[in-house]
């Protein structure tokens, strides 16, 4: 893939640039362009621009950018970016959302570990398939739970990045380190071809190549830099004298990963495996029960732009980070929707479970009915049944017996485990 470079210019006009936004067309114009962040091919074939010509317009433009932009150094690499008022409308919203309000008083412990357990697959299937894994995802899950052993190398990298995700929550207390990011890297690439790779840092060039063409996209800084530009990010991403929203940090962190390129293989599920650590680090717990990496999946070819937009325009890192916010957007707002769900299906277990106490039911029963009305495909056992209700056994036992008499379970043995289904009587 390959995206046209924007004009380079020498010098900017910041005067002719501050004498204009005076004028309130211009004025709005910025708005929308902070808003959107256009990249060149979209300034130079935009209708009705403020300046004279395309040209003129992103002369301009980079010199708005440059008023507000923070400036970033690692090794000799300059890099830059904006936290424009959108930016940070965003930033507010997911730090009410993601620090545990969305749950708040809305689905039970249980099914929010149950929707953990699905997340936590979901990130490690999506970051495999984005590196290559052909495992399907319905295979995968079935591997997963079952526990059986990897068949191919698809399987065994979405175990490895599975394992991978499981040790960050281990390492919530440490700073950033290499040994943090060697440790993640080996993980994830056990008993797969990019093995011969973990354990240090590559000593050799590497030119990454499009995913779609086949061409080559970037080429990653010479490995003599490696060590210095690690150096640089560990020390950006641990100070805490300047303050970096936690999610414009972990973006950039997932960015540089990327662009410094430190192993031969596996860099992308291990920048992807640090952006996590380091928001769950700083507070951001619900992120455990989102996929940002079904997200990237889904949209590769807006990820692989994000990367090289921001190559091409002189490192701007706005563009990266608003891509990785867009991503944070769409995985949260599956655990939106999952929540809107369980409530409602709350909601109509709860009114199946009163009609029922009305036609004689004891509420023990009712409960369980108006569950399995919602969950057809669920199954109760003996053991759970007394558990969830804490009676004995034996009125378990009873309770169960009467419902299928009265047509409503059917009991089939399951192996060696005997369950109570609902009988379908639609």
């Amino acid at each position: 893939m390959k995206i046209e470079k924007p004009p380079y210019f020498e010098e900017l006009e910041i005067e002719n640039y501050l004498e204009s936004i005076l004028d309130k067309n211009v004025k709005l114009f910025f708005q929308e362009v902070d808003k959107r962040y256009f990249y060149w091919t979209e300034i130079k074939h935009r209708p009705n621009q403020p300046y004279a010509s395309p040209q003129q317009t992103w002369k301009m433009l980079k010199a708005h950018r440059l008023v507000q932009a923070k400036q970033l150094f690692l090794g000799n690499h300059p890099f830059h970016f904006c936290v424009t008022s959108f930016i940070q409308q965003d930033l507010h919203n997911f730090d009410l959302k993601l620090i545990g309000g969305l749950y708040k008083d809305s689905i039970s412990t249980q099914e929010q570990q149950e929707y953990l357990k699905s997340s936590l697959l979901e990130e490690a299937i999506a970051s495999s398939q984005i590196e290559g894994a052909a495992t399907t995802t319905d295979v995968a899950k079935e591997m997963i739970k079952s526990g059986r052993k990897p068949r191919n190398e698809s399987e065994q990298m979405i175990i490895n990045n599975f394992r991978a995700i499981q040790e960050i929550e281990n390492r919530l207390d440490e700073d950033m380190s290499v040994n943090l990011i060697l440790d993640i890297h080996e993980i994830m690439t056990v008993k797969t071809g990019a093995a011969k790779y973990a354990g240090e840092f590559r000593n050799h060039p590497i030119y990454v190549k499009d995913h779609i063409d086949g061409e080559i996209a970037f080429t990653a800084p010479d490995s003599s830099e490696i060590n210095p530009l690690i150096e640089d990010l560990l020390n950006f991403i641990n100070r805490e004298d300047e303050f970096y929203h936690p999610i414009i940090k972990a973006s950039i962190l997932h960015f540089m990963i990327g662009y410094i390129h430190p192993f031969g293989d596996g860099n992308g599920r291990t920048a992807r495996a640090l952006f996590y650590w380091y928001l769950i680090k700083k507070g951001y717990s619900l992120l455990k029960h989102i996929s940002i990496s079904r997200a990237i999946l889904d949209s590769r070819t807006s990820y692989d732009k994000a990367f090289l937009k921001t190559e091409n325009d002189n490192n701007d890192l706005t563009y990266f980070i608003m891509y990785s916010m867009k991503s944070l957007r769409v995985a949260l707002q599956s655990l939106v929707t999952y929540r809107d769900k369980k409530r409602e299906e709350k909601q109509k277990a709860a009114e199946i479970s009163y009609e029922l106490t009305l036609k004689g039911f004891n509420k023990r029963q009712a409960d369980l009915l108006g569950y399995l009305s919602v969950k057809p495909e669920a199954t109760v056992t003996v053991p759970i049944y007394s558990e969830r209700n804490g009676i004995v056994r034996q009125t378990a036992t009873r309770d169960l017996a009467e419902l299928v008499k009265k047509g409503m379970l059917r009991k089939q043995k399951v192996g060696k485990t005997v369950v109570y289904e609902l009988v379908d009587n639609t």
